[in-house]
């Protein structure tokens, strides 16, 4: 199902601070409980939430702390296959998530979330095998990890073939990550310091991007902060 917003943003395709988002991202509940601290420090209570690499544990962490925080709204939040319904409920009710996105692996689990499958979007890899049973027709669209699909293009992967099969169906291009792209190893960099390692942005066809974009980096919220305004300028020429 296509989102009304997103509807919207096909016809002005405009990027701000507010689809455009700071994130919580990184390895293990310290590098997490850290960003949200720096939110708080910023007074910022909008982010992306990105729990790929915490444990059951450190997440229990996570979530005591977001109740502590002033963060009141989580827009996207990236899944983890080991992440219970309980813990989806408890996102649901406390930060109101509209995208919750999940790799091709997530097919294996996603009948644990049925009650998020018409707001949970598929990201595929950049240079592995596509999956047969991850169709993106069973959940509701994709989440284009735009540095992912540099990788794919440069390598012509499988998943990168699929994803291009269905470049006509824009409705199906609903979010994104960005982070950034080293070219000389055609791999991604999720803790980028250089606006040229985000260069790559420039040659993204435009019907990968969707209305929404988290920025999946490790970097600090304050780095964050000085990418973000640079991101939005590249952008802005790029679609204006």
């Amino acid at each position: 199902m296509l989102h009304s917003k997103h509807l919207l943003f096909i016809q002005n395709m405009k990027y701000t601070e507010k689809n455009v988002l700071l994130s919580i991202a990184g390895r293990g509940a310290e590098t997490l409980l850290s960003k949200i601290k720096e939110l708080d420090h910023y007074k910022i209570d909008t982010a992306a939430l990105f729990l790929t690499m915490a444990e059951p544990a450190e997440r229990k962490q996570v979530y005591i702390a977001l109740q502590q925080s002033n963060i009141k709204h989580i827009p996207f939040v990236h899944l983890r296959n080991d992440m219970s319904a309980k813990e989806v409920e408890f996102l649901e009710k406390n930060f109101k998530p509209t995208y919750y996105n999940m790799h091709e692996a997530g097919f294996r689990y996603y009948h644990k979330w049925q009650q998020i499958q018409n707001k949970l979007y598929l990201e595929l890899s950049g240079s592995g095998q596509h999956e047969p049973k991850a169709e993106v027709e069973r959940v509701a669209g994709f989440c284009i990890d735009l540095a992912h699909y540099k990788v794919g293009e440069v390598s012509n992967s499988p998943t990168f073939q699929y994803l291009t099969s269905k470049r006509k169906q824009k409705s199906l291009f609903v979010c994104n990550h960005l982070n950034g792209y080293d070219d000389k190893n055609n791999i991604c960099d999720h803790q980028p310091k250089l606006m040229s390692q985000l260069a790559y942005l420039k040659d993204v066809p435009p019907y990968v991007f969707g209305g929404l974009i988290a920025l999946e980096m490790e970097n600090s919220i304050k780095q964050q902060l000085v990418l973000r305004p640079k991101i939005l300028k590249l952008l802005s020429e790029k679609f204006n």
